[in-house]
């Protein structure tokens, strides 16, 4: 949020600076905090809206996270690097108070009407017990298919399509690195995935654990939950989803269908990724639902505020708990 990020880096000893005044062009009757001398022992790396609530009077409430580097000057470190290497992140919320209303534009009209004020961090919810608890053998039909499955999907070796069922469509991940892949586990929903093929038109829901390695030789774990389909003697990708399923589902047969239309998607069910309004005067990434509480995952720059969705996607990643 543009608004929290100048208040963060602003100092009233300098009211005329650029950074003052463009935090009173934004919010005219917000005082601006006074840093110290010691205030370069903490400093700010990026801030990121990670939850909106609209009140009972009209008026929302939007909830910033701000990460910090700071630095212990009580260390006797002798230099900058020395300090550096005793540098530790930290992150603070900062809930800001906005009134909003649309504007014949398109652009919408806010007003932060306070300063911000300091909270608690969110708690940790309690997550359910995954329903893919049968372990497949590392000879069966499910993790084979898997392998070279992501294979292809990860560092481009092979067809990504000729691993999918009828009528789905999914684009191998690219400009990652990755050089090989190891499929490192996987559980399903139903124990019919851990025999022979069965019937076609049969489905499980299976959860995998990879490990991918770059051109450097770093190692990324990553997990993938997916929907398969018993196709002519093997196991074919039917959905590719991101997070842990939390209600349990049953495996299911039926008859040879002619086409199979269920679409893969990369890491996102439901919902609108769209960004417009309030979300996108304060510079939320992506839509935010009252209540909803988003864990973001930064890698690389920021993407723009008129980003698409799937750069959006990139960065906001998961919900983790109702608030």
């Amino acid at each position: 949020m543009l608004i929290c990020d100048l208040w963060l880096r602003s100092d009233a000893t300098h009211a005329d600076s650029t950074t003052a005044q463009a935090v009173h062009a934004l919010a005219p009757s917000v005082d601006l905090p006074t840093r110290s001398a010691s205030a370069a022992a903490q400093s700010l790396l990026r801030t990121m809206a990670v939850r909106s609530a609209r009140l009972s009077d009209g008026s929302w409430s939007v909830v910033v996270a701000a990460q910090f580097t700071v630095r212990n000057d009580s260390s006797g470190a002798s230099s900058p690097s020395a300090a550096d290497a005793d540098a530790r992140t930290v992150v603070r919320y900062f809930a800001v108070p906005v009134i909003a209303s649309d504007t014949a534009g398109g652009t919408g009209a806010f007003t932060v009407t306070a300063t911000p004020a300091e909270i608690a961090g969110p708690g940790t919810a309690t997550a359910a017990d995954s329903p893919l608890t049968n372990p497949l053998p590392a000879d069966g039909g499910v993790v084979s298919s898997l392998g070279e499955f992501f294979d292809a999907y990860l560092t481009g070796v092979g067809e990504v399509d000729r691993y999918l069922s009828p009528g789905t469509e999914l684009t191998a991940v690219r400009g990652s690195g990755y050089t090989s892949v190891t499929l490192d586990q996987a559980a399903a929903d139903s124990d019919v995935a851990g025999g022979s093929v069965p019937s076609d038109g049969t489905t499980v829901r299976v959860q995998a654990h990879v490990t991918a390695t770059d051109t450097a030789g770093g190692r990324w774990p990553l997990v993938y939950t997916l929907t398969m389909t018993a196709r002519s003697g093997r196991w074919e990708v039917t959905a590719l989803q991101a997070g842990a399923p939390t209600k349990t589902a049953t495996a299911k047969a039926a008859p040879a269908p002619s086409s199979i239309t269920a679409t893969a998607v990369g890491g996102f069910a439901g919902g609108d990724l769209g960004v417009g309004g309030l979300e996108a005067v304060l510079g939320v990434q992506r839509a935010l639902a009252p209540g909803r509480f988003l864990l973001v995952v930064l890698a690389g720059e920021h993407p723009g505020r008129g980003c698409s969705p799937a750069a959006a996607m990139a960065t906001a990643t998961a919900t983790l708990a109702q608030l």
